[in-house]
């Protein structure tokens, strides 16, 4: 198993910080503990050599060397500093002063050398044990021995139970930060378990979703607290918008075989009476009728060009006033035919806008042919632009029966067309690729009803180019 795979496992990663937080206060605690005790063993050897060279002095310098070695050990002694330790013997091992019993039998071949060890309360004169800490039934001493004049012992020592008093000290703090370690690996386990938890639901439901298909499950929005909540909302919108691109999918799918069906059942009619001879069915009908499927194939793969924004390529700075002006020319000759008025209505100076101009050019076009479809003969057709500031908007109104508000958001899809409309010509594309367009063109389109009667179209632009 590889490192990273161990550590992604929240127990492993539990374990890891735990030994980590371990290894770093037990390496702490030592480095606290050595450098401390090497600075007070050095320390107390060298007041002891100093308390030595002194004693040595005395004893070489006095007349009488060994009652004045005495007298300064027993001047000593009487500072009642319980940290000091002497003992004078003569060279049979004798006491003659000091604050000690005997010299300890390990120190009895160290001549010259530190030694460090441990002197009982009983073999102490005139200290009070009961003064020490219950830790300690002893003193932690640090001594020296050396022969002094024709065979005289003298001991020169310091307690040094601070040192010990340290490594109780960091033993003890060892011992805290290692249950703090273990509480707070726990509380990280428990953490990462909630975490995991949590996770666990987006995995079922992701896992609900390829097993069965059903792009309906969801994570229960009791579970979705905290910063949890952000994540799972935006998982449920991305299953939710899935759904809708699905359903999408799905009802272009039925109504492209609703709507082709009957042109292809017409197509092989024809083909059938052509073959059988009948008078009244010419290439040309089947020529139109494949013509007719082919441009429903080539509206559906212009709409799907431009939602996936294959199109900005082409964008670049549009004169909105001149596409307008070239747009009710065009137009103006096909509205005529049904005796539709068609006005226009521009203001003098239109802000350029960025988009493609041959694009929205097909999209008004294609607003105009629906307008034109369903405004009844001596109606009117408006185009209209609006400066609004940081915002042009293009309006179109028409004076036809206009739309339902149930049907306002439906007319943008593929192939729907309403009741009223099945019965005239087209494929019910003309609208969607109007909305791809706006929504290439990052704009907004709204329906709303004209008053007195008929439907108001706005295209709202916000991406004006200033040349």
């Amino acid at each position: 198993m590889q490192l990273g795979a161990w550590i992604s496992n929240v127990r492993n990663l539990a374990i890891l910080y735990t030994g980590v937080l371990i290894i770093a206060a037990c390496v702490v605690g030592s480095f606290l503990y050595i450098v401390y005790q090497g600075n007070t063993y050095t320390e107390t050897q060298a007041a002891l050599k100093a308390d030595i060279h002194g004693f040595i002095d005395i004893y070489n310098f006095s007349e009488n060397p060994e009652a004045a070695l005495r007298k300064a050990i027993e001047q000593r002694l009487e500072r009642r500093d319980i940290s000091s330790f002497y003992l004078l013997s003569d060279r049979n091992g004798n006491r003659i002063t000091g604050n000690l019993h005997t010299v300890p039998s390990l120190m009895e071949d160290q001549d010259g050398d530190f030694v460090l060890y441990e002197v009982p309360y009983s073999e102490v004169i005139g200290n009070a044990p009961e003064q020490k800490d219950a830790f300690f039934p002893h003193y932690d001493v640090i001594a020296k021995t050396l022969t002094v004049g024709d065979g005289m012992s003298l001991l020169v020592g310091r307690d040094v139970d601070a040192s010990q008093t340290l490594k109780i000290a960091i033993m003890g703090v060892a011992w805290i930060t290692t249950a703090l370690a273990f509480m707070m690996a726990l509380i990280g386990f428990l953490m990462g378990t909630m975490i995991l938890k949590r996770m666990r639901l987006i995995y079922q439901a992701a896992d609900t979703v390829i097993k069965t298909g059903k792009l309906s499950a969801r994570i229960p929005a009791d579970n979705a607290t905290g910063d949890f909540k952000p994540l799972a909302d935006t998982f449920n919108n991305m299953l939710e918008r899935i759904e809708d691109l699905v359903a999408s999918i799905r009802q272009v799918s039925d109504n492209i075989a609703h709507d082709l069906r009957t042109p292809l059942t017409r197509l092989n009619h024809h083909i059938e009476a052509l073959k059988e001879g009948e008078s009244d069915v010419s290439i040309d009908d089947i020529a139109n009728e494949t013509n007719r499927i082919i441009a429903t194939f080539n509206a559906l793969l212009r709409i799907a060009n431009i939602e996936h924004g294959e199109r900005r390529s082409e964008f670049g700075s549009v004169d909105l006033k001149i596409l307008l002006n070239d747009l009710y020319e065009y137009s103006t000759l096909l509205v005529q035919k049904k005796n539709i008025t068609l006005n226009i209505d521009l203001p003098m100076a239109i802000p350029h806008i960025t988009g493609d101009k041959d694009l929205l050019f097909q999209a008004f076009s294609n607003m105009i042919e629906n307008a034109m479809k369903f405004t009844p003969e001596d109606g009117h057709i408006t185009i209209r632009a609006l400066n609004m500031g940081k915002k042009i908007h293009v309006v179109l109104t028409d004076t036809g029966p206009g739309i339902p508000d149930e049907d306002k958001a439906k007319v943008f899809q593929r192939f729907y067309r309403m009741e009223a409309s099945r019965h005239t010509h087209g494929n019910g594309l003309g609208l969607a690729l109007v909305k791809a367009v706006v929504d290439l063109h990052k704009a907004h389109i709204v329906l709303e009803d004209h008053i007195p009667c008929g439907l108001s179209v706005t295209v709202a632009f916000s991406s004006i180019d200033n040349p």
